[in-house]
This record gives C-alpha cells, sequence and structure tokens, in this order.
C-alpha cells in the first residue's frame, strides 16, 4: 500500500513540475528584461531622460512596476 501511494504522490508532482518549470523561465525571462530596461535608462544622460519625462530617480520604480498610468504615483 505504502509503494502504490508513493507512486501516486510521484506522478502527481511530475505533474506539477512542467508548470513550474514554465513559471520559472517566464520570470527569469522577465527579470532579464528588466535588468536590460534598467540598464538603457541608466545610459540615458540626465537630458535624454527628462525628454521623455523620467527622472534618474525613478527608473528603479518603473523598471519593477511598469508605466501603468493607473499605478503611476507621478500622475496623482
Amino acid at each position: 500500500m505504502t509503494t502504490i501511494h508513493r507512486t501516486a504522490e510521484f506522478a502527481q508532482t511530475a505533474e506539477l513540475a512542467p508548470a513550474f518549470l514554465k513559471r520559472w523561465c517566464s520570470a527569469l525571462q522577465e527579470r532579464r528584461t528588466r535588468a536590460k530596461l534598467r540598464a538603457a535608462l541608466h545610459a540615458l544622460s540626465d537630458r535624454h531622460l527628462r525628454d521623455i519625462g523620467i527622472a534618474r530617480g525613478e527608473i528603479e520604480y518603473l523598471t519593477l512596476n511598469g508605466t501603468d498610468e493607473r499605478i503611476d504615483p507621478r500622475r496623482h
């Protein structure tokens, strides 16, 4: 009975593994994209940042939260 129970647990775990890997890969890709955006924004001059409406101190916030106007504190 124990062997059957453990086999069922393994089968259930094996079914969850692909979903976990997919979420993990997606999170890793998103993190890399944010890192590239952060680097690109930090590479811009203060003048260029002002031209697009971003202060240097807002780069971290924007790369983590995006530019969704509903959550952008600059819009309030």
